[in-house]
């Protein structure tokens, strides 16, 4: 069936193979979008959720080249070609070239019952798709230029972003455990190469603002540290900001953006040490100066800055304590006053990740039960500061294992990493503030990791391995697209999008 309007089993299979690929069901929604395509060789909404469901960039390749055929207007199909043709080392022509060489005479249409990847992929597309722009006409395979595809043409719309990423909304949150501790730091790659992965998503629109830190670098014997480094939230004017030979991880932005803390990886002690400086790297100095007379305090980790800029809540174990606790250390000079270090929690609750609310009342954070409650391991908890009395944000327990909140700029909504019951990878859920049942939001068959809210709530950015290499990737809550903002092969993690 490659002329006329496609029939209602082709469109309930459309519909169907669309809803797994926003599940995240991708092997389901495969085997329904290839038969959308046996039936409709022209469906060009078939093509490009197709597209969106395979990992293979060879067949990527081949089902945004018949998007292309059937409608060379469709400038997402056409950017995400010409970037994969780029990975690959091959050369798109231009326009100009394409509409030179005339009409292909070759069919583009694909035989998808024995698979894609049985299927070599016509280079002829290549030439002609361009050619083929804005003529009625036949069958590609008389020589004559398409018609008008059966089904509207794609735009970048927040529902192709979604195919393409494999976005997910609103799940049912599963009820049994099986997880790492929330504490979790992702590993590399099994194998470093030095191979740059394929860039398969677009670039940020060049407007955001602000500027994103992360651990950046390529030391595979020490995954979990790597030099902090500063970047546009459009990939530009990427610059390390660590002295040289120094690593660490999650690295956080000051309010007014000048400062930034991060936990520092000391080689010949085999320490982690909370560390402040400024982005000028000319006022580098330990948080304990701040606490000069305290016990010591070890695996110092997960620093965040109070909204005034004037506080850092961070979790530590001391010398007395089996599990990490929260801290509170005020920065406003470095006379030693022990009262500038104070401890929130001492229990046997493991605490981690603590984030403050944007009006600084409150420290939301993870609550590992595990010690005292193996069966309802891991929720989200919040603080507040003035009662110290703990408000539960989730409840769910062994079904979802949280990590990594941050909370929204307006203070209705926490975003964090959770690795549900049965699933093999960790993804992005939202939950109000006030507590209830979390929503999936940003779903892959790869690791989604640290979310983190942009200056003006508008976007997220957050970490994939979707690539096969840990790169930094932003979502837009509008449209529900995902734009990459790096790629390459050293590991790319962000922790803060800062002013």
């Amino acid at each position: 069936m490659s002329q006329g309007e496609p029939t209602s089993q082709v469109n309930e299979l459309l519909r169907q193979g669309i809803e797994a690929a926003r599940a995240g069901q991708r092997a389901v929604a495969r085997a329904l979008l290839e038969q959308v395509v046996q039936q409709d060789e022209r469906n060009e909404k078939g093509w490009f959720w197709l597209a969106a469901v395979t990992d293979d960039p060879h067949e990527k390749q081949i089902c945004l080249g018949n998007v292309l055929v059937i409608n060379p207007d469709n400038e997402r199909a056409r950017r995400l070609l010409q970037q994969l043709e780029e990975a690959a080392g091959l050369v798109l022509p231009t326009e100009e070239e394409s509409k030179s060489q005339g009409p292909g005479r070759t069919s583009v249409y694909l035989a998808i019952g024995t698979g894609i990847a049985a299927v070599a992929l016509l280079i002829v597309v290549l030439a002609i798709v361009l050619s083929s722009k804005g003529n009625d006409g036949g069958d590609v395979s008389s020589g004559e230029r398409p018609q008008s595809p059966p089904v509207a043409a794609i735009t970048p719309t927040s529902e192709t972003s979604a195919a393409l990423l494999a976005t997910a909304t609103k799940p049912p949150v599963p009820a049994s455990p099986t997880a790492p501790p929330p504490t979790w730091t992702p590993a590399p790659s099994k194998t470093p190469t030095s191979a740059v992965p394929p860039t398969l998503f677009p670039p940020p629109p060049a407007t955001l603002t602000g500027q994103i830190i992360m651990r950046s670098g390529n030391v595979p014997a020490d995954p979990a540290n790597q030099p902090i480094v500063l970047v546009r939230p459009d990939g530009s004017a990427a610059r390390t900001i660590t002295p040289p030979n120094t690593r660490g991880h999650a690295p956080a932005l000051s309010p007014n953006g000048n400062e930034y803390a991060y936990v520092m990886y000391a080689v010949g002690t085999r320490e982690y040490i909370l560390q402040l400086d400024n982005l000028q790297g000319t006022d580098p100095r330990p948080a304990s100066v701040y606490w000069t007379g305290k016990p010591t305090l070890i695996e110092q980790d997960m620093p965040t800055w109070s909204p005034d800029g004037r506080a850092l809540a961070f979790v530590a174990r001391s010398l007395d304590s089996a599990t990490p606790d929260l801290y509170y250390l005020q920065v406003i000079d470095r006379q030693g006053d022990p009262a500038q270090l104070q401890r929130l929690t001492n229990d046997d609750t493991i605490e981690s990740w603590p984030v403050f609310s944007p009006d600084g009342s409150r420290i939301v954070y993870v609550a590992d039960l595990s010690r005292m409650a193996p069966a309802n391991p891991v929720d989200l908890r919040a603080l507040d500061l003035n009662s110290r009395q703990m408000f539960p944000i989730t409840t769910n327990g062994a079904a979802l294992i949280e990590a990594a909140p941050d909370w929204s700029p307006d203070g209705q909504t926490i975003v964090f990493q959770g690795k549900a019951s049965g699933s093999q990878h960790f993804d992005i859920y939202q939950v109000p503030a006030t507590g209830g049942t979390p929503e999936l939001l940003i779903a892959s068959d790869a690791d989604d990791i640290q979310p983190r809210f942009s200056p003006d709530g508008n976007y997220l950015v957050f970490s994939s391995n979707r690539s096969g290499n840990w790169d930094v990737f932003i979502f837009e809550f509008a449209t529900q697209t995902i734009y990459q903002v790096t790629s390459g092969a050293q590991t790319d993690v962000a922790n803060d999008w800062g002013p």
